[in-house]
């Protein structure tokens, strides 16, 4: 046989031989087989495998083969070829085809099993690195990279439907170890632990480490090349995890660990019942008749959980008044849509703080008694409101060194002496901690269908809330009596029902039913709002003059000309007074650095920077400067002493604000006094009446451990562990109430009093899981809370009118007329006002009149005890 030549294109003698009509073709049996297959027989038998053979082109664009090549032109059989050749014709001599030989070959014969050689040399196959390449060229036979024939099929479809086989098991057992993972444990599955200690992440290790070949092969689907190179931060890790958990549930209703999570975050973000059941059907989430049972569940154990922790811990208790619509559908005479008034309570557990001593009952009274034989005096009052002041000055010079700093025209970051001593905040008085350990835990009560509009209605929830605190047997009364003391905060309203119901049980049988074991601290946040307020009141004036309201007008405020005690009212006046602040701030270190921009005073030193922040308080903030100004009534400018009365009394509200927000309840203490006389002098008597009760209080009534208890635990709560993290508990109280009528409001014809009372104990819970589901899914930035403008031109606004109209410039003589009888914009000075009614007037007698009474000190608990006290 000649040796095929070598050449391109065929010669023409090959075309006469194929056009020969005497030339018959050899009968030969039709096959695939085509020499330029084999190649070079010198070459490595590797490159007969086509490495790119995923890319080749369609088998429809092969150009098949129609006349077979005479056996003349193929060449000859390499050496393997050879060898190959010779071990098939002996397996055919030895009459036994290829198939049969592999079969017997490969376990399928019991003596071929045993025999010690065919053994080693079958293990030796399974073992050998040329095995995949074996199973993909019988998958997938290779052929030359620019050749356009069909390709073989060989056993690709075979292969494929064992390799399905083979997968299915492989991914059912890799499914099933992932059981324990999904599975929901029973009883807890509802507990706010396990709820949160769900990690995505780490569940995703889990499943990676368990079932590798699965998620393999769900990775691969999940994305194609192109996305992973265009966007190599996508993972969908998560989506995977929530596939197999699906398949998980499909499989068996225990394994829905992820589908509980699910639906109790689902349904406390807007999910209807409809899209429950959608979601139930495809997996997702558990159904809503479940989440409706889960959520009763969670609530019990909420209420259990709490109570497990009042029993380790201090806590304290606040409550205020909620109004909640109800809405039904179909009316009757006992169902109509109406707006129902009640009461939503609070617990607050901090596990950190410091418990009471055994005998603190008895010592509260023991100081209660000599505490009302010894009010405050004027003379008390004056002394712990100098001793304030003074504690006071180093944070009034910080806040007008934060004020330049926070200019942009300064450019802090760069100034070199930013870093010195003098610029930096000073320590706070009392400084709460922080962190993770100090965080308070809170417990929402049953919502009560009882309001706040009277004293029988307070003495009614003294009772219901006693009833949902395990306080109902008269045994644990008594203990309360005799034993115990419990801290309930509220608005002003609230803790002055408490205090008359205290006053007016004074006489009553035992130390339960007096009321000795209670004490009621104001909320600080309707403190804050009682001092804006004052503010506004005092320098409101009018838009012809300099006061408030011309400043709402430059800034174009809306809705802050009327006081008012609902809506955004408090939050609109709060950032305005702010920006008015700093506006007039800004305008006297421009006054005082004798400068016309801010950015020239870098050139000072800090040293320099601080005695100027000084005499800004000294000259134009702060009572000094109006005595000052006032020995000369001829040469007065009553433009300037009213510039100085709002920053002196401007200045220590942004402090305080600060203050609540930071946990430095020292600083807090210390504006008691300051409140005082602004509320006595704006004739607030509410709230100057809780000024006193807390100075009467903390001066003469409460033992040392109750005043460190009420500062440390009665006044702020940190619910984040953030250092700017600190709220007034009231506030906490009102974000709850918040909670209950807008973010997890329930609505329906069967919503009633009595569902509110079952489901609010679980919003905890519902917070949590909420919390810990946008954590993981890094969604809980989005609506948390809104943007806040930039206020540089507000700011900038406001100093062009002050500089203008010569706010802070000394003009001797300056008036302020008006044609009216009554000066709206001539302002009264509210705070000095307050400290000479205290010293001259009534004021003090009044309250000490009114507060004095004589408490009985018997300890008769034979009614109780028999069931028979009209305080049950």
């Amino acid at each position: 046989m000649r040796p095929a030549p070598i050449f391109t294109e065929r010669p023409s003698v090959f075309q006469d031989v194929y056009s020969d009509p005497e030339y018959s073709e050899p009968e030969t049996e039709e096959s695939d087989f085509d020499p330029a297959d084999l190649g070079d027989a010198s070459d490595d038998e590797s490159q007969l495998i086509d490495e790119n053979y995923d890319a080749d082109i369609d088998a429809s664009d092969a150009i098949p083969r129609t006349v077979p090549a005479p056996t003349w032109l193929k060449p000859p059989p390499g050496p393997l070829a050879v060898k190959v050749i010779k071990i098939v014709t002996m397996i055919h001599g030895n009459g036994l085809t290829v198939a049969e030989f592999l079969d017997a070959f490969s376990w399928g014969d019991r003596d071929c099993t045993l025999d010690a050689t065919l053994s080693a040399a079958c293990v030796s196959l399974w073992k050998s690195p040329q095995l995949p390449g074996i199973l993909r060229r019988w998958h997938k036979p290779p052929r030359p990279k620019n050749s356009r024939k069909e390709r073989a099929k060989a056993a690709g479809s075979v292969m494929e439907s064992f390799a399905l086989e083979c997968a299915q098991g492989i991914f059912e057992r890799e499914l099933e170890s992932l059981a324990n993972i999904f599975e929901s444990p029973a009883g807890d599955d509802i507990k706010e632990e396990s709820l949160t200690s769900i990690s995505f992440p780490e569940m995703v290790k889990i499943v990676k480490t368990k079932s590798p070949n699965l998620w393999a092969m769900l990775f691969q689907l999940g994305q194609t090349k192109a996305q992973q190179q265009r966007n190599p931060n996508k993972n969908p890790a998560n989506t995977i995890l929530i596939v197999l958990a699906i398949l998980s549930y499909t499989r068996t209703h225990h394994r829905g660990r992820l589908q509980k999570l699910f639906a109790i975050y689902f349904k406390f973000r807007g999910l209807s019942a409809k899209g429950f059941d959608t979601l139930h059907a495809i997996g997702l989430t558990m159904s809503n008749k479940w989440t409706g049972d889960a959520v009763d569940r969670i609530s019990a154990e909420g209420m259990e959980a709490m109570k497990r922790l009042m029993d380790k811990f201090p806590w304290i208790m606040s409550y205020d008044n909620a109004l909640v619509a109800f809405r039904v559908f179909s009316q009757r005479i006992d169902k109509k849509s109406s707006q129902g008034s009640g009461t939503a309570g609070t617990v607050y557990i901090k596990c950190s703080a410091k418990p009471l001593p055994k005998e603190i009952n008895r010592m509260l009274q023991e100081f209660r008694r000599e505490g009302m034989k010894n009010p405050l005096t004027a003379k008390e009052i004056f002394q712990i409101s100098c001793l304030a002041d003074g504690r006071r000055t180093p944070h009034l010079i910080f806040l007008i060194l934060h004020y330049l700093f926070e200019s942009p025209e300064f450019e802090f970051g760069t100034y070199s002496g930013r870093d010195h001593a003098l610029l930096q905040r000073p320590a706070p008085i009392r400084q709460l901690p922080w962190g993770k350990d100090e965080i308070t835990l809170q417990y929402l009560l049953g919502t009560l269908n009882i309001p706040e509009a009277s004293y029988e209605d307070n003495a009614r929830l003294i009772i219901e809330w006693l009833k949902q605190l395990d306080y109902t047997d008269p045994d644990a009364q008594k203990k309360l009596g005799l034993e115990q003391v419990m801290a309930w905060i509220g608005d002003q309203l609230t803790v002055d029902r408490l205090r008359n119901l205290f006053r007016f049980r004074a006489e009553d049988d035992n130390s339960f039913e007096r009321l000795d074991w209670l004490l009621f601290p104001p909320g600080w946040l309707h403190i804050q709002m009682a001092f804006a307020n004052s503010l506004h009141k005092q320098h409101l004036g009018t838009a012809k003059g300099r006061g408030l309201s011309a400043a709402f007008d430059i800034l174009k405020c809306k809705g802050l000309q009327t006081a008012q005690t609902q809506g955004t009212f408090f939050h609109d006046l709060n950032e305005t007074l702010h920006i008015i602040a700093e506006a007039q701030i800004r305008e006297l270190w421009l006054q005082v650095g004798k400068t016309k921009n801010l950015a020239d005073l870098r050139k000072k030193s800090p040293n320099e920077l601080y005695k100027l922040a000084e005499q800004i308080v000294s000259d134009h903030a702060s009572s000094a400067a109006l005595v000052r100004m006032g020995l000369k009534k001829d040469q007065a400018d009553d433009v300037k002493a009213q510039s100085i009365m709002f920053l002196r009394d401007m200045l220590p509200y942004i402090l305080l604000r600060s203050a609540v927000k930071h946990g430095d309840v020292g600083f807090m203490e210390d504006m008691i006094p300051f409140m005082l006389f602004r509320f006595v002098g704006g004739k607030n008597n509410n709230y100057s009446g809780e000024m006193f009760e807390l100075l009467q209080g903390l001066h003469h009534e409460w033992p040392p451990e109750i005043c460190d208890f009420v500062r440390d635990n009665c006044w702020v709560i940190n619910n984040t562990g953030r250092f700017a993290g600190f709220m007034a508990v009231d506030e906490a109280q009102e974000m709850n109430i918040k909670d209950i009528k807008v973010t997890y409001h329930s609505e329906g014809p069967n919503v009633d009093w009595e569902y509110l009372k079952k489901l609010h104990p679980a919003i905890h819970v519902i917070r949590a899981v909420n919390s810990h589901m946008e954590f993981e899914f890094k969604t809980r930035i989005r609506g948390r809370k809104h943007t806040v403008p930039k206020k540089e031109e507000d700011i900038r606004e406001l100093q062009k009118w002050y500089c203008a109209s010569m706010v802070h410039v000394f003009k001797p003589g300056r008036q302020i007329h008006s044609k009216l009888k009554t000066n709206p914009d001539q302002l009264k000075d509210t705070l000095t006002r307050g400290g000479v009614a205290i010293q001259t007037g009534k004021t003090l007698q009044n309250w000490v009149e009114i507060r004095t009474v004589e408490r009985a000190m018997t300890e008769d608990w034979d009614n109780l005890l028999s069931g028979e006290s009209d305080k049950e």
